[in-house]
């Protein structure tokens, strides 16, 4: 008979955990993502986000993914609330049998979470607005409900599990081993329209849960939701600022919507660190969706109480807060000098490009040494990378990546982003490499290909300078 494996000890009391676990973030997006987040690839990241509405659909399945398959990984559960405030169509189901009604996932968080949203979502018909936490009785149970959800509903699921019968067997509490390592407060987008309404919610649910966590010896983690224009709206920004100090929390989780950083402007790119910046005077940050530039200031110093930044595997490192999806995804390579995601076919023209093609010693030196590549390129690296942009076609005849394609792509993403994580290289040699990339690149990919390398290399370089 096999030996049970429990997952390690963590030191899980109550009071004792730092907000989050580690400077590398992953987003938990569908039961599909587990393979890219265990075995070898466990070690890559530091900390688990779990979306609340797929904790509420599939709960025993990830409490036992992060209890026992992850190891007891450090979670933290995002409750989602802002989607009880947009138009209904996007928590509607799109399937002929049900088009039209709530999802599962979102009632089940509608029923956890309670009111004002059950009225509003589900008498009223309409999204949440700022007169519905006009009570503040209403929003103190539902800043409750929310932040019980975060805290139960893993330890809940695991009570009669063989890892908690160890636990208790050894005087160690099921809720503590298995708890996030901070609770998030209810939050709502922040943009233009009734941009300060929204504020005076935000900060009033953070104010309340700060009250409630402090009795359980929980950190508080506010999250800021922020469109790009307020990003780049000062007077928005230091009211954002000025308002948030009041709350003091132990951590920010910063979400700026849809900002990729490869086609960020550098103003942009200059008010993230910024508010970056004013933010973690108040409580260290973590930035929710992120690249490598966010990864180079934290590891920099630019943005010095800038601890976490987060991406997922499906939609990596930029996230709409309204999402817009549809269409067959495409075959792309993460191309490291670049530090960005290329479809195949301009990944294979990158790769002749800096000499990466003809020999496997070139293509480790000039592309990538990684396990996965390490797996693939063993004696031809031009005819062996096509391995990474394998397709097959669709019943109508429209391309999309294998399965197999879709697998090594992801897990060669996962090992270069924890290299980007673990390595610590100087503004210097970063600016240096990125002008050095473009230089190589930008006659085979275009201006627009290497853009990103011009304006990040001149906002860092100026923040160098500074510094």
């Amino acid at each position: 008979m096999d030996k049970k494996v429990y997952p390690k000890k963590q030191t899980r009391r109550s009071g004792s955990m730092k907000p989050i676990a580690g400077f590398h973030l992953v987003r938990f997006g569908t039961a599909a993502d587990q393979k890219f987040l265990l075995g070898s690839l466990l070690a890559t990241y530091d900390q688990l986000i779990v979306n609340a509405n797929i904790m509420a659909y599939m709960t025993s399945a990830i409490a036992m993914f992060i209890s026992t398959k992850a190891k007891n990984k450090p979670y933290i559960i995002d409750p989602q609330t802002h989607a009880f405030q947009h138009d209904l169509s996007l928590i509607e189901s799109q399937s002929e049998k049900s088009k039209g009604q709530i999802k599962k996932s979102i009632k089940k968080l509608i029923d956890a979470f309670g009111e004002p949203v059950e009225t509003s979502i589900l008498n009223k018909k309409r999204p949440l607005i700022p007169k519905d936490f006009k009570d503040s009785s209403v929003t103190r149970g539902f800043c409750q409900r929310v932040i019980n959800f975060q805290l139960e509903t893993v330890s809940r699921e695991l009570e009669g599990s063989d890892a908690a019968k160890y636990y208790r067997y050894i005087g160690l509490k099921v809720s503590d081993m298995f708890s996030p390592t901070t609770i998030v407060a209810p939050y709502f987008y922040l943009f233009e329209s009734e941009f300060k309404k929204w504020l005076q919610v935000n900060v009033m649910c953070s104010k309340i849960s700060k009250k409630i966590l402090k009795a359980k010896k929980k950190p508080l983690a506010s999250q800021i939701v922020i469109s790009q224009d307020i990003l780049i709206d000062n007077e928005k920004i230091d009211m954002l600022v000025e308002e948030y100090a009041k709350v003091k929390p132990d951590i920010f989780l910063l979400w700026v919507d849809d900002l990729y950083e490869q086609d960020a402007s550098a103003i942009k790119l200059e008010a993230l660190i910024n508010l970056i910046n004013r933010l973690g005077q108040i409580a260290p940050v973590a930035n929710l969706y992120g690249g490598f530039f966010s990864v180079a200031l934290g590891k920099s110093g630019i943005t010095p109480n800038l601890v976490g930044v987060a991406h997922s595997l499906e939609y990596g490192e930029y996230r709409g807060v309204v999402p817009v999806g549809g269409g067959f995804p495409a075959a792309k390579f993460y191309f490291p000098q670049l530090h960005t995601r290329l479809l195949f076919r301009d990944a294979l023209r990158a790769l002749r490009a800096v000499g990466g093609s003809k020999t496997i010693t070139g293509y480790y030196k000039t592309v990538c040494s990684c396990k996965m590549c390490k797996d693939i390129i063993k004696n031809n690296p031009e005819s062996e990378f096509k391995e990474y942009g394998e397709m097959k076609h669709s019943a109508k005849g429209k391309p999309y990546p294998a399965t197999e394609t879709k697998n090594k792509t992801v897990t060669h993403y996962m090992w270069c982003k924890k290299r980007e994580y673990h390595n610590t290289p100087t503004i210097k040699e970063i600016v240096r490499n990125l002008n050095k990339t473009k230089g190589t690149l930008e006659k085979v990919l275009g201006p627009d290909g290497v853009r990103h390398c011009i304006v990040w290399a001149k906002v860092l370089n100026q923040h160098f300078k500074l510094k």
